[in-house]
């Protein structure tokens, strides 16, 4: 049977609200061109994942290979499978138990043990900074067809979206989902929200990379691209000095999107105006 590393390995508990906050407000005055809101702080903080040894940290980005990233760092880290299964009561990602792995200790969130985004980047931080990025085109038909997957399983996830794009930009549950047209309104919605709300305000799987990630705090040492995922397991494994490196699999992958949703330049031009900054910072 496999042994951690360390003789303690697992979090024991969280920090209190009010550290909780103190790391928001910390963050909020290094970074507030990054931050208009004590939200997107908070949001930041919560999406990146580390385990007790800081050997790495990982911001979790929606549809960017997330599900399959957690399970190599499960097995980096603890040096067993990933074979635990838990039945989500809304959450349509097949793989969604590796998801939980900070929510019980196993590793932990940037926010409940109190680090502001100043924090990951000192030396007592997480050595490796770790992000996964994605063609912005291909992530966005990725996202719009799991948003099409939750409306026919009748899921609550995403169900805030549904029903505001319904109101919106009138996207017509019974025919759009999975078509150009229910593309374009789809792009039509996230227009409306980044305008109205801020760019912030958008569903983690859909919002801009950038506004994700914000690179310039983040200051990832390890940037993979979905497309050459095992580069990126390879030269993650060469840095956490892996003797025997993890397989590598897929999780909760979308199907390839049929060339109706691609056939034609307005979409993918559309998708360049809106996620431009993603082109050109991650050069795609």
């Amino acid at each position: 049977m496999p042994t951690p590393r360390d003789p303690a390995p697992l979090f024991t508990g969280i920090v209190t609200e009010a550290e909780m906050a103190a790391a928001i407000d910390r963050s909020l005055a290094a970074h507030p061109d990054a931050f208009p809101a004590r939200l997107a702080a908070r949001n930041y903080l919560e999406q990146i994942i580390f385990p007790r040894s800081r050997r790495w940290a990982f911001i979790s980005v929606g549809k960017n290979a997330s599900s399959t990233t957690l399970r190599f760092l499960f097995e980096a880290e603890f040096g067993a499978p990933f074979t635990t299964q838990i039945t989500p009561l809304d959450d349509i990602n097949p793989s969604a138990t590796v998801h939980r792995l900070a929510d019980f200790g196993v590793f932990s969130r940037a926010l409940r043990q109190g680090l502001s985004s100043a924090d990951l980047l000192a030396p007592d931080g997480p050595r490796e900074r770790l992000c996964i990025v994605r063609d912005p085109l291909a992530r966005a038909v990725s996202g719009f067809r799991y948003l099409c997957k939750s409306h026919r399983l009748a899921a609550r996830w995403f169900a805030r979206d549904r029903l505001r794009m319904n109101a919106v930009v009138g996207f017509d549950w019974s025919t759009d989902p999975d078509t150009p047209r229910g593309m374009e309104k789809f792009l039509d919605y996230l227009e409306w929200q980044i305008a109205t709300e801020g760019a912030h305000r958008v569903d983690g799987h859909w919002r801009a990379q950038t506004a994700f990630i914000h690179p310039q705090v983040f200051q990832p040492t390890l940037v993979g691209r979905i497309e050459d995922l095992p580069a990126f397991f390879r030269g993650l494994s060469d840095r956490l000095a892996l003797d025997r490196p993890p397989a590598i699999g897929t999780e909760n992958r979308q199907p390839q999107a049929p060339d109706t949703l691609l056939s034609g330049p307005a979409i993918a031009r559309r998708v360049r105006d809106i996620f431009q900054q993603d082109y050109e910072t991650f050069g795609y």
